[in-house]
């Protein structure tokens, strides 16, 4: 029996590559590997927010519309993830990935033509660059051997999602303001693109993967779904992510707008709260990973995880105008550690159920889950919100969490 919640597969699969003589210099080989290509398409698909105002002057569309794009880019990446399961195969995990990135790059350069067509396109391309990362990094790591603390491994690993969030805010907007949007995006996608062919050539972990010795024959484009349909102890554990995912979307878009409609704090205050949430959710990330490893307790630790976040809401729900700033500081932290920390613990559980060969492919059926909440969490809040008040909504938002912990629950297979 291994510790840590690891998974008893000692093999390489067809496609990924063999474990290397030195395991721990290997393993940050393939950290760097798995969490270089999610960094920078993370690093894609947050630069339209970014540059958002420019491509709706340029365009000629009203503002309201930049709210259309998570949902146009996240329909995408629920298909580019359903994708992975057959491409993996294919091309192997890792080169898979670095291949989305150096595609990614081209949809930077199309992006900033900034016609209506080019964006619309862009934004698809994007969507179907960054769906099969996690799956293909999901089948890389089963594919390597047992690793040591898989929790941690995977958490640290998922820090690269809001790393590339903040890369977009500091690299982007003194490009565009230096060059245009046009030259900006067309730099920055050539970079992107010669850094993926040039980084994927450098390490041998990638260039040296096992070609695929047999090409797996299509499983139909919703196998994966079907995968966690058919498993019930899968099926739980994956409806908590959908509400977890909703929470994680509901923090990060809706936390400015509440601090500033209902907490009368200003924009430059509201945006640091922001920026606190998204460190806690960098700290709490690492940090449940480290507390699911070393109590060999991940179901466990994810509904802990729910149960503070539903404590959170309530929390939140309390603050009032009156209510000093660190406080709100320290509830925001707890929110923001809960509701975007659970990712890698999550992941970490669906790998240790399931076999090494179906890492990918299970990862591409579950993530469809947390998409799900993803898209729909944020405009069902804000509905709620506005009939019943921010402070009330999320008061009610605590149950569901709660539900959310309660599913985690159940017992493994």
């Amino acid at each position: 029996m291994l510790s840590n919640g690891s998974h008893p597969h000692g093999t390489a699969q067809p496609g990924t590559t063999a474990p290397a003589p030195n395991r721990t210099s290997g393993n940050w080989a393939l950290l760097f590997a798995t969490m270089f290509p999610q960094t920078i398409m993370s690093l894609v698909v947050m630069t339209p927010p970014v540059v958002a105002d420019r491509v709706i002057a340029a365009v000629h569309l009203p503002a309201e519309a930049t709210g259309l794009y998570a949902t146009l880019n996240y329909s995408f990446i629920a298909v580019g993830t359903l994708c992975s399961a057959s491409l993996i195969g294919r091309l192997g995990p890792l080169r898979l990935s670095f291949a989305c990135i150096a595609a990614g790059g081209f949809t930077m350069a199309l992006f900033g033509m900034a016609s209506l067509a080019s964006v619309l396109i862009a934004t698809a391309c994007m969507g179907l660059c960054y769906g099969p990362l996690t799956p293909a990094s999901q089948q890389a790591i089963a594919g390597q051997g047992p690793i040591p603390n898989l929790a941690l491994f995977l958490s640290i690993r998922q820090t690269a999602v809001p790393l590339g969030g903040v890369l977009a805010g500091l690299l982007i907007p003194p490009l565009v303001v230096a060059f245009g949007l046009t030259s900006a995006m067309l730099i920055a996608g050539a970079a992107i693109t010669l850094g993926a062919v040039t980084t994927g050539t450098a390490l041998a972990i990638v260039r040296k993967e096992a070609p695929p010795q047999h090409v797996p024959r299509a499983p139909g484009l919703f196998a994966p779904l079907r995968l966690i349909l058919s498993a019930r102890h899968l099926l739980g554990l994956c409806f908590a992510s959908t509400i977890y995912g909703a929470m994680q979307l509901i923090v990060s878009s809706l936390l400015v707008v509440f601090l500033m409609a209902e907490l009368g704090r200003d924009l430059i205050l509201a945006g640091i709260m922001l920026g606190v949430s998204q460190a806690a959710a960098v700290v709490g990330r690492i940090a449940w990973g480290f507390i699911a490893d070393r109590f060999n307790a991940l179901r466990l630790t994810l509904g802990i995880i729910g149960l503070i976040m539903a404590l959170a809401c309530i929390l939140t729900g309390l603050l009032t105008p009156a209510t000093p700033n660190w406080v709100i500081g320290a509830v925001v932290f707890v929110l923001g550690g809960t509701a975007s920390g659970w990712n890698g613990v999550f992941l970490a559980n669906l790998m240790r159920e399931v076999e090494p060969a179906q890492a990918g492919f299970a990862a591409s059926g579950a993530l469809l889950f947390s998409y799900l909440g993803i898209v729909l969490g944020p405009p069902l809040f804000g509905a709620l919100a506005l009939l019943i008040g921010f402070s009330n909504a999320f008061l009610a938002l605590s149950l569901v969490a709660l539900g959310g912990s309660a599913l985690c629950w159940s017992p493994r297979r």
